[in-house]
């Protein structure tokens, strides 16, 4: 059970990490764009708005 837990939070860890390091270039680069499958995926970062993670989708 105890290493379940430790499992579960070293994911946690590791998926806050991620998501910090993507914020932190988000920042320099001024945004991330993804695009797959019609879906468009904008993570951008600025200190006066903060994080801001939008989807869009093509017709």
């Amino acid at each position: 059970m105890t290493r379940n837990l430790q499992t579960s939070g070293w994911i946690a860890f590791s998926s806050a990490v991620i998501l910090l390091v993507s914020a932190a270039a988000a920042s320099m680069a001024g945004g991330l764009h993804i695009e797959a499958g019609g879906v468009q995926l904008t993570l951008e970062a600025s200190a006066e708005r903060g994080l801001q993670l939008i989807f869009a989708a093509a017709q």
